[in-house]
């Protein structure tokens, strides 16, 4: 703990300017889930976001209303390449009466159903529907379009009739395109392949109860011509800290600027398992870092 086995980035659709909708079918979007919604879609406690029970499931239309689609409009274009999801019958039916159907690309739509459509292709298949507490991380199936994409819809099949589908878990993998956002700041790898990118997660490994793993990142300002100002970088989670002297752990760490191209100091980022005789399992922890402005 924790464990990462990933083909890609998870992409932060609950806070990266991504929009994230639902449908009751593929003709249009019929709900916008709230930012909890969204945060409690992207963890991996198979919690159903919007309560229990028939009819408790995300209902766009109403308690009759079926849920049978999901769109991401990115604020760039970006390489998908692969995805998990849960979800089940609104009525607690057995999750192999409903499958994902297929996944679709665009980066012309205005609206999520107009505009031209590429159909992904799935190598490995759809995701399985009768969850081990780690498929989140082992069931991962791959997307593969010709290339990058601005908007995704997938698309539900019911393969009996169920009224409303509830969705517990919608990952997604992946990251922008080449020249995409050039202002930006990225994570530098300290550890694995020291001052490049990270091309995947930071992997901890199977670590006992009782233990601290600590490693070594950087932030990099990728803009070419501003400055990245008022830096913030966030780690809210039980099991991991920061810093920036490997000594002293805390949550938040604020960066004054870092001009064109330039990197931060090393910081740290500790992992600390729960004590003997606590549950272990499989996590992801996210650091999250924010730039007040460009200039």
């Amino acid at each position: 703990m924790p464990y990462t086995a990933l083909p890609d980035m998870r992409i932060p659709y609950d806070n990266d300017g991504t929009v994230f909708a639902f449908g009751s079918t593929e003709m249009g979007i019929t709900a916008y889930p709230t930012a909890a919604v969204a945060i409690e879609l992207q963890d991996e406690d198979f919690v159903l976001p919007y309560g229990t029970g028939a009819g408790a499931g995300l209902n766009p239309g109403g308690s009759n209303a079926t849920a049978r689609s999901w769109w991401f409009f990115f604020p760039e274009q970006r390489e998908v390449t692969g995805t998990y999801c849960y979800f089940r019958g609104g009525d607690g039916v057995s999750t192999t009466n409903i499958a994902l159907g297929a996944v679709y690309g665009s980066n012309d739509t205005t609206n999520g159903v107009d505009g031209t459509w590429e159909t992904a292709s799935l190598p490995a298949g759809v995701p399985a529907y009768t969850p081990q507490f780690d498929d989140w991380r082992s069931g991962i199936k791959t997307i593969s379009f010709t290339g990058g994409k601005r908007t995704v819809r997938a698309a539900l099949v019911a393969t009996s009739n169920r009224p409303i589908v509830q969705p517990y878990i919608v990952h997604l993998y992946g990251e922008k395109v080449a020249g995409q956002t050039p202002d930006d700041v990225i994570y530098i790898d300290h550890d694995t392949t020291p001052g490049v990118e990270y091309q995947a997660p930071e992997d901890f490994g199977d670590q006992p109860l009782g233990t601290t793993v600590v490693r070594q990142f950087r932030v990099k300002n990728t803009s070419a011509t501003k400055t990245a100002n008022a830096i913030n970088v966030q780690c809210n989670d039980a099991d991991f800290a920061i810093s920036t002297d490997g000594t002293t752990w805390v949550v938040t760490i604020n960066i004054t600027s870092l001009g064109p191209g330039a990197q931060s100091a090393t910081m740290y980022v500790r992992c600390t398992t729960p004590a003997p005789g606590n549950l272990l399992g499989p996590r992801f922890a996210r650091i999250v870092t924010t730039v007040s402005s460009y200039t």
